[in-house]
């Protein structure tokens, strides 16, 4: 009977629209308890309202329902006893109505019918018992027994069907004996294999015969070939230019004549080949980019040693050419303005910038400008292709740049310069490869250099940098793999010492089935590394075999937590809506993190999250169109109908991920041993032909915590690696890390001022279920998990959904662990939304950073609430983190990351910019603390019918938070002075955040909630309040004659709780705020602003300032 009302795995959102979708009262289903392994959850369906009751299980194993009041219920032994005489009882069964009609669990048509999956577990089965693939009429038993390998039948039924195809062969391009050989073989050599094969043996030495016989000549041939490549490489031979890269295989060694020794001469020509191209592009690129001859400084280069450069080193110096930038400076005389010209010429790897005018025709001493002289760039807001080098001198030189993008990567440069040669012992940031990779079972037929060099079909930001120099930490998966775990984690370091001189370590390995994943960490920086953890999830057939699912690897870098999660998820063009299920599974199923988080599951756990891996997400388009598009490069459009990128825009997967811009053509399904663009977009099956769309199948996603340095540097696909159907993915990035401690004992908590307080917060549930609910605060700053009251108030909100209220008497004040700023700076706070009755489950989840909220006035934050994956709904409130006069703070205190800022965030008081926005200086005050004790008076919700809230049309669900904009928090109550208003009045442009009705500035001082829905006009409004000459919290309305225009790009996202989007505004050019007073939705989309919620908010908002 449990088949009938018993969904196992089923979120809490997917019972509720379960439900709904039955429209009867009394429908009812039960699923698993999300907080108590054993228990269930029961829930039932009354007046368009979900109410739900825990199925707990007893001492002695009993099931009983979970009574409100205390009342001891009946026990029962099993599910299926309990339901039935709860049905039997009717009305009278204590719950809030009968249980009438049971919801049956959904069976899709593609559960467990993956054709694909019983193909991989053959293969599988085959490469774990070391057997090679025989004849159908070969029966093999695994059980271990050779008595066992059998024969069906005589051998000549074999030879009778292979005469029947020598009849039909085409010889006349055979020599005669090259056939002679074919009928020896079927007359006698099958024999002779036949009983090879029943003894076990993996060689049929008359098939080898046939094999030598037909590549007597292709050995010589070969021989010949590689001893011209190696004359080749003898001329290309230039120690400055090639002394790190990789070696051509070796030229004295001697091959067999069997199969896999000409295989492994094919491999190694290929291989050859390969190299050899690589070495003649940088061996033209080094000697192709500077117009002058170099001339080394008269002091002496002692260069920096190993174990002080822990960010972009390496053992050997890699080659990286001089990049030169043709620039203008600008000088005044009297009231003239005149510009002149400049090269700029950097060498990364000397850590030096030349900058040197055209009378000049050879570098020298005298323009010679070392790394550790450059103090900050400052990039122009009013300009976008001027900058400010501030030296240590605070001397400024401007440079006036032929656009933005030279702009951008001339600072990008001057970054990697000074990141290469620091001698920081304390890292504060790490580059980041990331590889995916389905192998086919097969091994790689040329070497992987192209792939750890990111060299191929993408797009990076700085080529002569990127796959130069080495990264900090390499991550590697791959599907399908077709070495053992030990071969390949050695193939991996062979291949990166080869090309990049570099010793690496293994920080973990993690294989489930043909599924790996592999870490590894520079050989110095391994002591930085802590708390590593790995897991693995099966969502193969039944989620129980390991063919497709995901492996897991968490770990910290010093105070930043890292997860990386490699996945195969279900293949096929019709299984979108399984690999979005596979996706949730994983989520749920990976056990890395804090074990005290209980509920939390990995989206929220860590600064940063990367998800790759053979995602099979196809491109929903007809293959010759889609060819014909390919064809002429309209990578655009193919995008559009790509399952991935809508399944998050419908948020059915991946919420809250990003992806960087793909350039690259797909991925899958090109040919295993061709370099070129043809796809084989139809497989031969046993049921048929199959058509496998082209489609971009692997994947490279991220996820961080609001407020982190990320920066995405390359992403694209190795072209030139084969021996796969799919071509491996590569990504490159830069991340920021926080420190794991803080040195000055005056910061400790009893010796520290400190407090974290949260004026109010609001939330928005995707729910049908009323009750009360709580919030859980937890960071690594707190001492212990901090647990607000229930709230006792709710807001009137949209149809299905609940939306408490917490104000700041229900939520309490919080004591960091420790009152140093700039460790708190780095800190994130996990809120979790939990049912206070019931099942105590969550509701969702978010982070909020406190970067930011060192202010004088409350800051507003909102964030979208996830749970296992599903958007839940949304989160809003008012944080502040008072600190005093006594704070802890480190004026020094400044990351590698942070050297480019803009000129309206530049703070040195003695380098004011004529040409930049002045802004006033936020100073901590000498008194005491301010204080923010006004309660936000809300009107409770009374509802005459307990169903009356959150009933809704049939067959409507609730959208989601994302697609429904956020409203507009109260502010703080302050006197109305010119100073503080200067402080805490909202920027210009920000009313695009208000979507809920905005009163009357007359109606607002009257104490009336700003709601969804107004009051009707026979209610009576409530009695104006005494007349006062501060601002109440009620007064929503904007008066644009007190708003501030935002004097930069980063503060007015900041004013639309858009802080994700300011690297993409400022990566494209946007980067102050007169370039984007024109920006159309045609440009959001371009720049990869694709929520069509936020586009309409930031155009509403360049509407408002106008």
């Amino acid at each position: 009977m449990s088949g009938a009302y018993f969904h196992r795995g089923i979120t809490r959102l997917r019972a509720e629209e379960l439900l709904l979708g039955a429209k009867e009262d009394g429908s009812f289903l039960v699923r698993d308890s999300e907080t108590l392994t054993g228990a269930f959850v029961l829930c039932l369906l009354y007046q368009s309202r979900v109410h739900q009751y825990r199925v707990l299980p007893g001492a002695d194993g009993k099931l009983s329902v979970q009574a409100e009041g205390g009342n001891v219920e009946p026990k029962y032994n099993n599910l299926n006893e309990l339901i039935a005489d709860y049905i039997k009882k009717g009305e009278k069964n204590g719950l809030i109505f009968a249980m009438k009609v049971p919801v049956s669990p959904e069976r899709g048509d593609d559960q467990d019918t993956d054709e694909e999956d019983f193909e991989d577990i053959c293969q599988l089965q085959q490469q774990q018992q070391h057997q090679v693939k025989l004849p159908s009429y070969v029966n093999i038993s695994l059980a271990g027994d050779t008595n066992s390998v059998k024969v069906n039948g005589p051998t000549h039924r074999l030879q009778m069907e292979l005469l029947k195809n020598f009849s039909r062969l085409n010889l006349t391009d055979c020599d005669t004996e090259f056939n002679d050989v074919l009928k020896s073989y079927i007359d006698k050599g099958l024999d002779t294999d036949v009983t090879a094969s029943q003894a076990g043996e993996t060689i049929l030495p008359e098939y080898q015969s046939i094999i030598e016989g037909a590549a007597r000549g292709l050995k010589r041939e070969l021989e010949s070939f590689m001893k011209k490549m190696t004359i080749i490489d003898d001329l290309l031979d230039i120690p400055n230019v090639c002394g790190g890269m990789q070696q051509m295989s070796d030229r004295d060694k001697k091959h067999g004549s069997g199969i896999p020794a000409m295989l492994e001469l094919m491999t190694n020509c290929l291989s050859d080949v390969m190299t050899l191209e690589s070495k003649v592009h940088d061996t033209v690129r080094y000697y192709a980019v500077s117009h002058y001859d170099y001339v080394e400084a008269e002091a002496e280069d002692k260069g920096v040693p190993d174990d002080l450069t822990p960010f972009l080193s390496s053992i050997g110096k890699p080659v990286i050419p001089r990049i030169e930038f043709e620039v203008k400076t600008p000088t005044y005389r009297q009231t003239d303005k005149i510009t002149t010209k400049m090269t700029l010429t950097i060498d990364i790897p000397a850590g030096k910038m030349f900058a040197v005018k055209p009378s000049k025709d050879i570098l020298d001493s005298n323009s010679l400008i070392t790394h550790d002289r450059i103090v900050q760039l400052v990039k122009s807001s009013s300009d976008n292709c001027r900058l400010d080098l501030i030296y240590d001198t605070k001397k400024k030189m401007t440079y006036i740049f032929n656009s933005a993008l030279v702009r951008e990567n001339f600072c990008h440069q001057i970054l990697q310069m000074k990141n290469m040669h620091s001698k920081d012992v304390d890292v504060d940031q790490i580059s980041i490869f990331i590889g995916t990779w389905n192998m086919g079972d097969s091994q790689p037929l040329s070497g992987i250099a192209p792939w750890l060099r990111c060299k191929g079909c993408s797009k990076v930001k700085d080529p002569q940098v990127v796959g130069v120099i080495p990264h900090d930490l390499y991550v590697i998966g791959t599907q399908e793999s077709a070495q053992t775990e030990k071969d390949w984690v050695n193939f991996l370091k062979k291949n990166i010492k080869n090309n990049f001189m570099l010793e690496v370590e293994v920080v973990e390995v993690c294989t489930l089935w043909g599924i790996r994943l592999v870490i590894l960490l520079k050989k110095e920086l391994m002591h930085n590394i802590n708390r590593v953890q790995r897991s693995t999830v099966r969502t193969g057939i039944a989620n129980a075999l390991g063919n497709k699912g995901g492996v897991g690897i968490s770990f910290y870098f010093r105070g930043t937590s890292f997860c990386f999660v490699n996945t195969h998820l279900t293949s096929g063009d019709e299984r979108n809506v399984r690999r979005n299920q596979n996706f949730k599974d994983i989520i749920k199923g990976l056990s890395l993190g804090q074990k005290h988080l209980g509920l939390t599951d990995i989206t929220n756990q860590f600064h940063h999250l990367f998800w790759f891996g053979d995602l099979n997400y196809r491109v929903e388009e007809d293959v010759q169109v889609l060819l014909r598009k390919l064809e002429e490069n309209d990578i655009k459009s193919l995008l559009a109908k790509d399952q991935l990128r809508r399944s998050q825009k419908e948020h059915k997967g991946f919420n809250g991920f990003q992806e960087a811009e793909i350039s690259f053509k797909p991925t899958y399904r090109l040919p295993r041993s061709e370099r070129k663009w043809s796809y084989d977009w139809k497989k031969v099956k046993k049921t048929g032909i199959r058509i496998n769309t082209p489609s971009w199948c692997d994947r490279v996603l991220w996820r961080s915590y609001p407020g982190t340095y990320i920066q995405n540097l390359a992403y694209g696909c190795a072209d030139s690696v084969l021996g796969s159907d799919h071509r491996p993915v590569f990504a490159s990035f830069n991340t920021g890390i926080a420190s794991d401690f803080v040195m000055n004992r005056d910061s400790l908590a009893e010796e520290s001022p400190t407090k974290i307080v949260f004026q109010q917060i609001e939330a928005e549930l995707i729910t049908y279920c009323r009750q009360t609910f709580q919030l859980e605060f937890q960071s690594t700053c707190l001492p212990e998990v901090v647990t607000s009251k229930p709230n006792s108030r709710f807001k009137d909100c949209a149809q299905g959904f609940t939306c408490p209220f917490w104000c700041k008497q229900e939520i309490p004040t919080m004591k960091p662990l420790f009152g140093d700023e700039d460790f708190l700076k780095e800190q994130h706070i996990l809120i979790s939304v939990r049912s206070k009755c019931g099942d105590n489950e969550s509701y969702g989840e978010c982070v909020v950073e406190m970067k930011g909220k060192f202010d004088l006035m409350p800051q507003v934050f909102e964030f979208e609430l996830l749970h296992q994956g599903e958007v839940t709904g949304s989160l809003r409130g008012q944080l502040q983190v008072l600190t005093g006069p006594l704070a802890v703070r480190h004026k020094n205190s400044k990351r590698s990351y942070e050297l480019i800022a803009l000129d309206t965030e530049y703070h040195d008081p003695d380098l004011w910019h004529p040409e930049s926005p002045k802004f006033e200086r936020r100073d901590h005050p000498s008194g005491p603390l301010p204080c923010f004790d006004t309660e936000v008076p809300v009107y409770e919700v009374i509802d005459s019918d307990p169903a009356a809230c959150g009933r809704q049309q049939k067959g409507n669900m609730p959208k989601s938070p994302a697609e429904r904009p956020p409203a507009l928090l109260p502010r703080s109550a302050t006197d109305d002075t010119p100073n503080s208003r200067s402080k805490t009045q909202p920027y210009m442009g920000q009313a695009s955040l208000q979507t809920r009705q905005v009163l009357p500035a007359s109606s607002a001082l009257m104490g009336s909630e700003v709601t969804s829905h107004t009051r009707p006009p026979d209610i009576p409004p409530p009695p104006l309040p005494k007349k006062s000459g501060a601002i109440s919290f009620q007064d929503h309305a904007m008066r644009y004659d007190t708003l501030k225009r935002p004097s930069s790009v980063t503060d007015w996202l900041l004013g639309l709780s858009l802080p994700e989007y300011i690297e993409r505004f400022i990566k494209n050019g946007f980067d102050a705020m007169h370039f984007v007073t024109n920006i159309s939705c045609d440009d959001l989309i371009e720049i990869g602003i694709d929520n069509p919620v936020h586009q309409s908010r930031i155009i509403s908002s360049l509407r408002d300032m106008k």
